[in-house]
């Protein structure tokens, strides 16, 4: 850092950061500590599809005691020879036994089809056969809508939580939750007590990705935010391919339950190992303390930070708190009213709500209408994740390098033009690399905008409202597994629905702030300043244009 250029300007705590370095000892050992409950929250946002996967019954025979030829005249088979599920032929009522056996050909109605009474299971490693769920699809999909339910109630308790009390704080309860409503569910004895527990854990416990987010966001500087997410998109990625490989091997849901969930409940002894957000500290006048966590990193990752810099940030932490103190004293008002009555505030909330929406919808959209992609349920799920790995690889490269804007802008746009396309493509390979290319876009769209709804919004309510933000936006998440019904009235309506709703996020991003290589703003003025060099930018590039 060049010292005669730390004279003429304030030390931000930015430049410690550059000091320190992005990833020196004290981050790799703090994002070790933050990556394992992304790791298991990867697993718990997967599981609820291998509780309820459907298996193989068909209707039991009382009249055969379940012989295996009575398969060709007691129940009817679709064309590819399996045996219907829900319905059976009908014995016939006015015949008169002649033979101690009723298990005939001639007994049986093949004109006149009846539901089943009872089903035999000829598989058994989902609560589909525990708690008898044959042939009633509505209680295996009401458990999705439950988890996805819980949602709406865990991400602004725990951004509550989070600028409160503290990042720490945030991290541990929702983990520490996640795995006890976990453990419990495992032991449900009925369908009811496993539908109450599938909505309680997720409720108290799914906001800890986000909470671990933006602890992460704040320990590094803006160079190694990318990358940051990037980790944080590769772990929950392996959660998903992990908690698949786990189902595949143990075939029983409630092993699984208790394997997944165990870890999690031991998260909280990071009380003593996982440091607190220096940001936040400071956001909440703690100055010793937030010094306190920098001189540590300083320490363990052997750099020498002038002891003059952490004077000079703490002077501007103070200077920051009290302008907003002031400010609140002149308008008798509190930040967070002041925050209500932004209108700048209020637009990017509405636009990154939206982005969320349309986001979830699309990327969890495009996974359920993808499920018949490959005959073995655990391979097909494994595949419509890992394409997702290359999308982030590529937001590593080009979110810096071409900024927060044009990269969400186009995979926007260029996820509406495939997925409309789409449509007018026959089916084989060209459809099937469209339809996979669709799911590249809107993955390195929705997972950029992780990053990028985080640096629009000041540091004291930056977790509650992203954790709004991705609330709101789970109503897309919720009404995707809806959208296989579409096809109903048309074969292709689901991926047009998604390429519009793409195509207006597209233009909805153009109206944000760029952020690349800004920090991050840490009160309402900066976050206003945001709008203002964006618009000088765009100024100065039209000057030079015309001349």
């Amino acid at each position: 850092m060049d010292p005669e250029k730390k004279q003429n300007n304030e030390v931000t705590v930015d430049d410690i950061l550059s000091i320190l370095g992005p990833f020196g000892r004290f981050n790799i050992y703090s994002y070790i500590l933050i990556l394992f409950p992304v790791f298991l929250s990867g697993m718990y946002s997967s599981v609820y599809n291998f509780e309820v996967m459907d298996l193989k019954y068909r209707c039991a025979i009382p009249e055969c005691e379940d012989e295996i030829f009575e398969l060709n005249f007691t129940i009817p088979h679709d064309h590819n020879g399996e045996p219907a599920k829900c319905v059976r032929y009908a014995p016939f009522t006015n015949i008169t036994y002649t033979n101690t056996s009723q298990c005939l050909p001639h007994l049986f109605d093949t004109s006149m089809e009846i539901e089943c009474d009872s089903y035999v299971y000829l598989e058994e490693h989902s609560i589909v056969k525990e708690f008898d769920l044959a042939c009633q699809n509505w209680k295996r999909s009401l458990v999705g809508t439950v988890h996805n339910a819980g949602f709406f109630v865990a991400i602004p308790l725990t951004g509550l939580i989070s600028d409160k009390y503290g990042r720490r704080p945030a991290v541990i309860f929702a983990a520490v939750s996640n795995g006890v409503f976990g453990v419990i569910r495992a032991l449900s004895v009925n369908y009811n007590m496993f539908v109450v527990f599938e909505f309680l854990e997720p409720a108290f416990g799914a906001g800890v990705y986000t909470a671990c987010f933006v602890l992460a966001l704040e320990l590094v500087g803006p160079k190694g935010r990318v990358f940051a997410s990037l980790l944080f998109n590769t772990m929950f990625i392996l959660g998903g391919v992990g908690v698949t490989l786990l189902s595949w091997w143990l075939q029983n849901w409630r092993y699984l339950l208790f394997v997944i969930y165990t870890p999690s409940v031991f998260v909280f002894i990071y009380i003593w190992m996982l440091p607190e957000s220096f940001r936040w500290l400071f956001s909440k006048g703690r100055y010793e303390e937030g010094v306190k966590v920098l001189k540590k990193s300083e320490r363990i990752n052997k750099v020498d930070v002038p002891k003059d810099h952490y004077e000079q940030v703490e002077k501007q932490a103070t200077k920051q708190r009290d302008d907003r103190k002031c400010e609140n004293l002149e308008r008798n008002q509190s930040t967070f009213n002041q925050l209500l009555k932004s209108s700048m505030i209020w637009k990017r909330l509405f636009i990154c709500s939206f982005l969320w929406i349309s986001s979830t919808l699309v990327y969890y959209g495009l996974s359920i209408n993808a499920i018949e992609l490959s005959g073995n349920s655990y391979l097909n799920y494994i595949v419509i994740i890992v394409i997702e790995a290359p999308a982030n690889v590529c937001k590593l490269i080009c979110l810096d390098k071409f900024g927060r804007k044009k990269v969400i802008a186009v995979a926007y746009f260029m996820t509406a033009l495939i997925l409309t396309s789409y449509a007018f493509v026959p089916a084989g390979n060209w459809s099937m690399i469209l339809y996979l290319g669709g799911k590249f876009f809107i993955t390195l769209a929705y997972n950029s905008l992780y990053v990028f709804a985080a640096e629009v919004f000041p540091t004291n309510y930056r977790t509650s409202l992203l954790a709004m933000c991705s609330t709101i936006g789970r109503i897309g998440s919720t009404v995707a597994p809806l959208t296989p019904l579409l096809t109903r009235y048309y074969q292709y309506l689901p991926t047009m629905i998604f390429g519009g709703m793409a195509a207006l996020s597209g233009f909805l991003v153009l109206i944000l702030p760029e952020t690349n290589n800004m920090k991050l703003p840490d009160s309402l003025k900066e976050a206003q300043d945001q709008d203002r060099r964006d618009v000088e930018k765009e100024e100065r590039t039209d000057n030079k244009t015309s001349l």
